[in-house]
Parts: structure tokens; sequence; C-alpha cells
């Protein structure tokens, strides 16, 4: 399993027109114990990058809405949901989502933010701007954008009559995978080391964007370290749930050490699979009170969103990595994603459902 494919996939996902889409379907039916669930769509404003991002908001819902599938590709299947169906009653949790490397293709999360309304959750997922292959030098700033992205969907939230008066600001999490589980682990007050995260492309290193940085003349010495380094602490964030997060060995101890929010690390497969890029059993060691699971049986790429039938034929058309729509011994990716779910589901619960 090569690294440089899953990378080109996710060139492959945007050059191949394979974006968001809102598309009439079947509704999702509730099962017992679970809610309806509604989806709506927002764009709210990041200041530091003076542009508008695209928020997809997955939340318990009362009936109503217009059936839809969100997210349905050539290549991947979407999730059902009720378009701008009302918001249950009450105030709910609030959970903030990131899930993508550098360039990932827009709402391959869909399936973790259903799952979390249906358990009367509002996930707010967030839709960093696609990165080009021609923007390798865009891509470090990515680092401290993302965590300020997040922060900025929060305030928005909070400023919006339609949602806030259904937020529970005391009960706000932030679940991120890759680069997103970086992002999030800097909101609760991670910090990078300049000089470590210069280095991670250095031979031997395990950077996860190095032959695209090379091939672009990316030099990570002349990285903006002030920006690199600083906090990007947000109070509001009562815990973090990093999955497989990207520089895991890129932050700075001290701040590791400082962390004082529930935290949780999840990586997806066992030590022998994993890619050491994503490899991050030693943060539980650096921040205090922190959780490590693994997950065996699952890869990296089970985070993505269910591959059609025909999904594997495309790939090998494309000269694409296969293995990104195959699970380890065949396993099906939809069970898999109710294994990740519940993992997560059950962390969010203790620290934001059973606490109030």
């Amino acid at each position: 399993m090569k690294l440089k494919r899953t990378k080109t996939l996710l060139t492959f996902l945007v050059t191949a027109g394979l974006s968001l889409g809102l598309i009439p379907g079947l509704g999702r039916t509730a099962t017992a114990g679970e809610q309806q669930v509604g989806v709506s769509t927002m764009q709210i404003t990041a200041p530091e990058r003076q542009r508008e991002l695209d928020i997809t908001l997955w939340y318990p819902a009362a009936t109503g809405g217009e059936a839809v599938i969100v997210g349905d590709t050539a290549l991947f299947k979407g999730i059902e949901g009720a378009k701008d169906a009302p918001l249950a009653e009450g105030s709910h949790p609030l959970v903030l989502v990131s899930l993508g490397g550098m360039r990932a293709a827009p709402d391959l999360g869909g399936w973790i933010g259903s799952r979390l309304a249906s358990q009367g959750f509002i996930a707010a997922l967030v839709q960093p701007p696609r990165l080009r292959a021609s923007d390798a030098h865009l891509a470090p700033a990515e680092i401290w954008l993302r965590p300020g992205d997040l922060s900025a969907t929060l305030t928005e939230l909070e400023k919006n009559t339609l949602w806030s008066g259904h937020i529970d600001a005391d009960r706000v999490g932030a679940l991120g995978f890759f680069l997103g589980g970086t992002s999030v682990l800097s909101l609760v007050g991670a910090q990078l080391d300049p000089d470590h995260y210069s280095q991670s492309c250095n031979p031997g290193s395990t950077g996860l964007d190095c032959a695209w940085f090379s091939k672009s003349n990316v030099d990570l010495q002349q990285i903006d370290a002030a920006r690199i380094a600083r906090s990007n602490l947000d109070p509001r964030i009562k815990i973090a749930i990093a999955v497989d997060p990207e520089l895991s060995t890129s932050f700075s101890p001290g701040s590791l050490a400082a962390i004082t929010s529930p935290t949780t690390i999840l990586n997806l497969g066992t030590p022998d699979t994993i890619l050491p890029g994503l490899e991050a059993s030693a943060l539980a060691a650096l921040i205090p009170g922190s959780s490590y699971t693994t997950l065996p049986g699952t890869s990296h790429f089970s985070a993505f969103a269910v591959c059609k039938p025909n999904g594997v034929a495309i790939l090998a058309e494309e000269g694409e990595d296969q293995a990104i729509c195959q699970e380890p011994d065949n396993r099906d990716r939809n069970l898999l994603h109710h294994e990740i779910s519940d993992e997560i589901i059950n962390v969010l619960t203790a620290h934001l459902l059973l606490t109030k």
C-alpha cells in the first residue's frame, strides 16, 4: 500500500468531478434507539482565509424535510438524510468534524456525521478549500488555517439564531481524521515544533506529503515558523478525538503535557499495518489522562466513504490503488464504519451526554 497512490487518488477524485451533491433519494429510516437524521448546508467566513467555507451539518431532526442523498459520486455511495428538516427540540452537544488530508475530496465524512446525528449530536463537517496538484506551496499554511476554520465555524454557529438555540455551548467536542486529527489536537493546546516539522520530510522521516512537496520544490525549512508554532487553543472545545492524526511526532512535548481537556487517540489498524506517518501511540504517553486505542481489522482507508460495487474497477482503470475500496480480510466497510463510530460515540457520550 503506497502513500503516493493515496495522494494521487485524492487528486483523481477532484479532477474526475466527483463533488459534493444533494440528490433526491430515499429518506433514512431511524432504527430503535436512534433519532431521525437531518442534513443542511451553510457557508461561514473564515477570517484568516478571507473567504467562505462550506459546512455540512448533520443533526437530530423532527419530521419533515426533503429526502436526499449527500455526497453520492461515481466511486463512493452517498449518505441519506432529510434536507433542512426541523431540528429536534431541545439543546444538543455539538461536534466539530474535520476529515481529510491536504487534498482530500469533499464530503468523505458523511457517514460519521449521520451516525453522530442519529445518536443525538449535532455534527458540523467543515470542508477546507481544495488544493490542486499545483498548490503545494499553499499546503503548509493549512496546518494553522484548519484549526482556525473549526473555531470560526463554532463562532458562526453561536451567532446563528437557527442553530444557537439548539446547541449546548457547554458540550462542544472536536473530532478529526488525518490532518483533521492534527487540527483538533491543536484546538486543545497541542503546538507544533517548527524545527521538527521542517525535518518531517528528511530521509527516514514519515511526512505524508513529501513527494508532492519535493516535486513542487517546497522547502519546509522556509515555512512561517511563528504560525506553525502558534497556539490554536480554543477553550470552548471540551474534548478532542483524533483518528490517525498526521504529524504526531512534530508536536512540542511541552505543549502536549499541558493539555487538560479529555483527549482520545484512535489508530485504524494494528502496529504492523498503521502507516508510519499516522502512527500516534506516543501521544498517549505525552498527553496527561489521554487514551489510545487501535482498531484491528481496519485501515486508514476505512475512514473513507463506502465504495460502490464497481469501485475497484474504476480505480483499476484509472491506475489507482484498488485498496482504497478494499478492507482487510474483505470486511464490509459499512460495518467498519459502525465499529469506528461506536468507539467515537462511546467517548463523546461519556463526556458530552452523560456529564449533564
